[in-house]
């Protein structure tokens, strides 16, 4: 009885000893060079990668990647490095990448938010080192800067990256892409804007007194009044910044305002702009770059020039002006409008002939 239990107990080491001897000798000729193994990958092999529910962009194109369309990445085709790449039978492939902000925000920027993936829709690797020059960094993204950079990618040595596609997630390993780039991809069609904005004013003019621009315009009686004559509107480029958009042009009035027999009351709110549409333009109630105009009070005999700034898309093709001034803006009742009418054929530049000098008045008698 007892030598039964050891015999299982050597019989059970000696098929351990027997099992080991025949992996061991399985792995060297695993070892062994053949023909099969000489052969370069034939796809990449790093997990599934992400999908998208939508349209696949053409290499090259601006794309949003951020829920509000504020942040826009672009992505160019994959090609070979001539970088040695650290695997036998792959190469280093590498994309260029930019992103920047349309409109304001600060946000983050990963290279493992792109993915490279096969025709197979396998993943390709990032090396765990980027070894390539001009590499993407971790980086924040503001209005003031673009980003750029290069990401790398594992891929088979005879890949055909033309198939290739590229994706972007929101986070590093996320199974859904956001936006994604191929060779077949479409391209967006560059659209002619004519409007400053899609916002309908919905302000009631009736009543009020239209003339032109540099015309001025009074309120109050003869002993207590104010005068305002507005500028012809210019366009001016801003610079990127907090206080406008990166994807708008400023569209400037320059304002000289008199007081007659006592102190004037005057406020940004009070003016707005219209383009030939009726659309309403948009600003930034705390001032762009450039404007000085919050509220103020002018004193008599001391008349001030103000600088108002308003927006329209970049590239956008507006034909007329009109501004609208509402001595209460609460009320949205407007007393006086100057009207800019649309040119025969409309340029990209609102009235770019139009000095940024003013109204007529001469600076030397005005203050602000």
């Amino acid at each position: 009885m007892t030598v039964r239990p050891r015999l299982l107990a050597l019989s059970l080491t000696t098929a351990l000893t027997m099992s080991a001897c025949t992996f061991r000798s399985d792995d060297s000729k695993e070892s062994g060079t053949t023909d099969q193994d000489s052969m370069p990958a034939a796809a990449c092999s790093s997990g599934e990668a992400p999908s998208l529910g939508g349209k696949t962009s053409a290499f090259d194109a601006p794309v949003a990647v951020e829920s509000s369309g504020a942040l826009r990445t672009q992505v160019s085709e994959p090609a070979m490095s001539t970088t040695a790449s650290p695997t036998d039978g792959y190469r280093i492939a590498q994309i260029k990448v930019s992103a920047r902000v349309q409109t304001n925000g600060v946000f983050a920027l990963h290279p493992e938010s792109f993915v490279l993936a096969d025709p197979d829709g396998q993943r390709c690797a990032q090396p765990a080192t980027n070894p390539l020059r001009g590499a993407l960094q971790v980086s924040q993204v503001d209005e003031s800067k673009v980003v750029s950079g290069v990401v790398a990618f594992i891929v088979p040595a005879e890949a055909n990256l033309s198939d290739y596609a590229v994706h972007y997630v929101d986070k590093p390993g996320s199974p859904k892409a956001i936006a994604s780039w191929s060779g077949n991809g479409s391209a967006p069609s560059p659209a002619t804007v004519n409007t400053c904005s899609t916002n309908r004013s919905g302000i009631k003019l009736a009543g009020a007194k239209d003339q032109e621009f540099y015309k001025p315009f009074t309120t109050g009686d003869d002993p207590i009044s104010l005068t305002i004559t507005p500028s012809t509107p210019w366009s001016r480029e801003l610079k990127p910044g907090p206080n406008q958009p990166n994807d708008v042009r400023g569209v400037v009035v320059s304002l000289y305002v008199a007081a007659k027999g006592s102190v004037g009351y005057i406020e940004r709110n009070q003016f707005q702009l219209i383009d030939d549409k009726g659309n309403l333009c948009r600003y930034n109630e705390l001032g762009s770059d450039g404007e000085n105009l919050t509220s103020d009070l002018v004193e008599t005999d001391k008349p001030k020039r103000y600088t108002l700034v308003f927006w329209t898309p970049k590239g956008s093709e507006v034909a007329g002006w009109k501004l609208l001034y509402m001595p209460e803006p609460s009320d949205r009742k407007v007393t006086a409008t100057w009207t800019l009418k649309p040119r025969a054929s409309a340029s990209k530049s609102p009235s770019s002939s139009a000095s940024s000098s003013g109204p007529v008045p001469s600076s030397s008698t005005a203050t602000g």
